[in-house]
């Protein structure tokens, strides 16, 4: 007689072949402000090769982007970029060749090749001075970005790595607990990090754990001492119309990975979280990826 499955404890895998893997990721934002709507939408097309281990014992990745190109609010490729989103599609060249640094987790820890993309931005932003001579200060928030002892931090904060790399490889699933890590939601509200407790848990699965679901769910972490409750209540009041009231914050997180234990890849994963204050801010980001060929 068969019995049903009440709990389960279950070691995923991670995949170590050193093949060249191509992915499709989409990375949203939609902010309003009142009445007011700022939309952004960017498709890339990438390549992941695992690399080996570094002499830390870390997971070596090498990263390159072969194409990115913006779609517009109705989910159609812009052809006639505007001055911003050409901008944009130009600095984003530094990030097209990356050696990433991996836990066996799979957890994003940071670059490896940092020399190379601090070369590739110094070229660029002499190519940028002579294009565009009203980038002053943006100029100037990259060269603060691409200083040795911040680089690190802005790609370890990166939303899309650090959803990406999923961090539950050879970690231990319960029915009975879920896995629960820290995390930054960077630029979450406003250009506001916001530090987040992140869970995982399977919550589908076929008979022979050949496909499963990876659910993720997280709230705000409000006794780190990051969180900006200050600086946010300053955004806020610049907002408001009428001084002095309240209002409250919601945040909603959802997302998915759907993962194939057997040969330890993840083959789509599904992102969206938000914040919003009613009537007056909402900013919502959305994170899909897809392997392109199940190997």
């Amino acid at each position: 007689m068969l019995k049903t499955q009440t709990s389960y404890t279950s070691i995923i895998e991670l995949n170590g072949e050193s093949v060249v893997r191509g992915y499709t990721a989409e990375i949203k934002n939609v902010v309003a402000k009142g009445k007011k709507t700022e939309h952004s939408c960017v498709v890339l097309f990438f390549t992941l090769q695992y690399l080996g281990t570094t002499e830390e014992g870390n997971l070596r990745y090498k990263s390159s982007i072969q194409r990115r190109f913006f779609l517009d609010d109705k989910n159609r490729p812009v052809f006639k970029p505007s001055k911003a989103q050409k901008l944009a599609l130009n600095v984003a060249k530094i990030n097209d060749e990356l050696i990433l640094e991996v836990s066996k987790n799979y957890k994003f820890i940071g670059i490896i090749n940092i020399e190379d993309v601090q070369k590739k931005w110094h070229k660029l932003k002499g190519i940028l001075q002579d294009s565009f001579t009203d980038l002053h200060t943006i100029i100037g928030d990259f060269d603060w970005q691409m200083q040795t002892e911040n680089i690190q931090k802005i790609y370890r904060n990166d939303n899309f790595y650090n959803f990406f790399f999923s961090n539950f490889f050879y970690q231990e699933f319960n029915t009975e607990k879920s896995l629960k890590h820290k995390k930054i939601l960077s630029n979450g509200i406003h250009n506001l990090d916001v530090p987040i407790l992140e869970q995982k848990t399977i919550t589908q699965q076929d008979l022979l754990f050949q496909n499963i679901t990876i659910s993720t769910s997280a709230e705000l972490d409000t006794k780190d001492k990051l969180f900006p409750l200050e600086k946010m209540n300053v955004f806020l009041g610049d907002l408001l119309v009428t001084k002095g009231s309240k209002h409250s914050l919601n945040f909603n997180y959802d997302g998915f990975y759907k993962v194939k234990p057997r040969i330890g890849l993840i083959t789509e994963g599904h992102l969206t979280y938000s914040f919003s204050i009613k009537d007056i801010y909402t900013k919502s980001t959305t994170i899909n990826f897809n392997l392109e060929k199940d190997e």
